[in-house]
């Protein structure tokens, strides 16, 4: 069955045309979600972009993108209060489309102790009708629009979205993660109904953006931590933990500071003693004290097992 025939053709966007209008306060917040509910203006589109630990510690809203099928809008989350988002992600009465919610409700979650409410992922009937692509493709598929910016993908999701000002190509990217979600939610639902897929969709959206599991620390989501000897574990939880603190402090990237699967041999084949560790750490000096003391504490950990 043709996809394209469950939506009614979608404006075309020039991508060099895009307008929008920065939101920087929280009252300019304010004032645009009383101005969609005084024109009984229900759902928008959504998405963020964000910093996990490319270009400085840790994971960050970095913006926000807003479609109401009349006009864009970026939230500078750099500017606005927690509170203010909150006006937001937490407002039940307003729909907020959005592709994959999880990760960036996980940041939300993360980052202000906040929860999106009322989400409308479109992600959840792609999946339902056995589709398992990205935003783009499931564009092309739906409303035979291939979407072109400026510069790659890849280039795009690796740039600093920290930095201001944003430029005129990070803009356009951003702007149309945002442009066709309402499209999609329109074909899609013509589609699962067609399907017969529309309870079952439905049931699932009830869960959109909300926690399903408890995070795991850190350390456990190293590659191949499942595979690891209980031992491994222990001392790979430390030297993880040691390399964070100082990635913290120094405000840069765990990575930059040492390479994940250098952690990984140092649990395999842990070194006796200071100067082992030094030669193994010789691209890191900086962190030599705090890995020593992550051994030591490893050490006494296992210890406490066998008693």
């Amino acid at each position: 069955m043709d996809p394209t025939l469950f939506y009614l053709p979608p404006k075309r966007y020039d991508i060099n045309m895009l307008s929008y209008t920065i939101i920087e306060t929280d009252n300019e917040i304010q004032q645009l979600i009383t101005g969609w509910k005084n024109d009984g203006l229900t759902s928008i589109a959504m998405d963020f972009e964000g910093e996990f630990n490319l270009h400085v510690y840790g994971e960050h809203l970095c913006l926000v993108q807003l479609y109401d099928t009349r006009s864009f809008y970026l939230i500078d989350p750099l500017k606005v209060s927690k509170a203010g988002l909150a006006l937001l992600f937490e407002d039940g009465e307003l729909e907020k489309i959005m592709f994959d919610c999880a990760s960036d409700a996980s940041l939300v979650r993360k980052e202000f102790g906040l929860q999106i409410r009322n989400v409308w992922d479109v992600r959840i009937p792609a999946l339902a009708l056995g589709f398992q692509g990205n935003y783009t493709s499931l564009v092309e598929r739906n409303l035979g629009i291939t979407i072109q910016t400026s510069g790659s993908k890849k280039k795009n999701q690796m740039t600093n979205w920290l930095k201001r000002p944003l430029g005129n190509e990070q803009i356009q990217y951003a702007l149309l993660d945002v442009a066709y979600l309402h499209d999609l939610k329109s074909s899609l639902e013509n589609e699962c109904q067609a399907e017969g897929k529309t309870k079952e969709i439905l049931a699932q959206m009830k869960m959109a953006g909300k926690e399903k599991n408890k995070p795991k620390p850190g350390w456990m989501k190293i590659c191949n931590w499942k595979k690891l000897q209980p031992e491994e574990k222990v001392y790979l939880k430390y030297f993880f933990i040691a390399r964070d603190t100082l990635a913290r402090q120094w405000n840069v990237p765990p990575a930059k500071i040492l390479d994940k699967r250098k952690l990984v041999q140092l649990c395999k084949a842990v070194p006796t003693s200071e100067t082992e560790m030094s030669a193994v750490l010789s691209t890191a000096p900086k962190l030599l004290p705090l890995m020593m003391v992550a051994k030591q504490r490893a050490e006494e950990e296992l210890k406490s097992r066998q008693r």
